[in-house]
């Protein structure tokens, strides 16, 4: 029995934490502006905040469609 809310949960979950991790492997000129610098070499420019955001939504859309998917599975 095909669960289609799991797999549209757990696929978009996939391709969310995928834009989170583009997100946070660009160059620093394409990660727009700076947000707070560490050092001299290293800073926190807005497409890593955003990647982060990213990779934390998709985790739990990841988390919830394992949740759901149990609760569809072992009835709890």
């Amino acid at each position: 029995m095909l669960q289609w809310r799991v797999i549209i949960l757990a696929a978009l979950a996939v391709l969310i934490i995928v834009g989170g991790l583009v997100a946070l492997i660009l160059p620093d000129r394409y990660e727009g502006p700076e947000l707070y610098r560490l050092d001299e070499l290293h800073t926190i420019r807005f497409l890593d905040a955003a990647g982060l955001f990213l990779l934390v939504v998709g985790s739990l859309l990841s988390w919830d469609a394992g949740l759901i998917w149990q609760r569809r599975m072992y009835g709890r």
